[in-house]
């Protein structure tokens, strides 16, 4: 069986990632919520290469993704293939969408998206918005939660949960915050937009399982929920009737 590394050799993406980078790195108990760490976590393939094969499997049209890094090019490289098979075909359906084989990358640290606009590949550009907001405490349902001030005004049929850094996180409730080491982040903006998704958009959240069983919780539409407790993701598909010819999915016809 062809290795995640070896995927992604093929597509090309070792062209743009350092998959060796800081491959001797021991991941600490609190590295990933300190927000101390001085160096940045080696690629994981297996992680890069599900996505890129989920969006080319899906035939993904816009994608919505929380928290940018090395996933926004592997996206943005299959939004891009995406798209060279779409134009390919002889008949095209009309479709309603102004944002076709684009990715919205939300991030709350300024700094991080000018690092990334500058090093990102110049070819893929086109199909990037790095967008930024910050993000504050607040209540769902009277539990505790957090949301980012300003999304993306888009309908995205593809949506990846790897952000905030809890540490973005402005705010308290009843004097507990998103500062403290053993809280686990816990984003609602899903939970907001769920009245105006299309049937069919898929939702990949990237570890972060107690924030996926906050949203499985209070999601109040048809859902279908998949753990991979290995691979440490949670994907949730809205399994519902599509509303109309004009609202149909890249899967649904190529």
């Amino acid at each position: 069986m062809q290795s995640a590394k070896e995927y992604l050799i093929q597509e090309g993406l070792n062209k743009y990632i350092k998959l060796d980078v800081n491959a001797d790195f021991k991941e600490g108990v609190f590295d990933a919520v300190s927000g101390k760490l001085n160096i940045p976590f080696p690629p994981v393939a297996e992680d890069l290469a599900r996505l890129h094969r989920l969006i080319r499997k899906r035939k993904a049209f816009t994608v919505l993704e929380f928290g940018s890094g090395l996933s926004t090019i592997v996206m943005a490289d299959a939004l891009s293939k995406n798209k060279a098979d779409f134009l390919a075909l002889e008949e095209k359906p009309e479709l309603r969408n102004r944002f076709m084989f684009q990715i919205f990358s939300v991030e709350s640290d300024k700094q991080w998206i000018e690092h990334s606009q500058s090093n990102f590949p110049k070819h893929l550009l086109e199909h990037v918005n790095f967008h930024y907001s910050e993000i504050k405490i607040d209540t769902f349902n009277g539990r505790i939660c957090h949301f980012y001030d300003n999304l993306p005004d888009i309908v995205p049929d593809f949506i990846y949960l790897d952000g905030p850094n809890p540490k973005d996180v402005k705010g308290n409730v009843n004097g507990m915050t998103f500062q403290c080491d053993e809280r686990t982040v816990m984003a609602a903006d899903l939970l907001l937009m769920e009245s105006i998704l299309l049937p069919g958009t898929f939702i990949l959240v990237d570890g972060r399982t107690n924030n996926a069983r906050f949203l499985k919780k209070n999601f109040q539409r048809n859902f279908e929920m998949s753990w991979d407790k290995d691979g440490d993701v949670t994907s949730f598909e809205l399994q519902e009737e599509r509303l109309g010819k004009y609202n149909i999915l890249g899967s649904d016809f190529y």
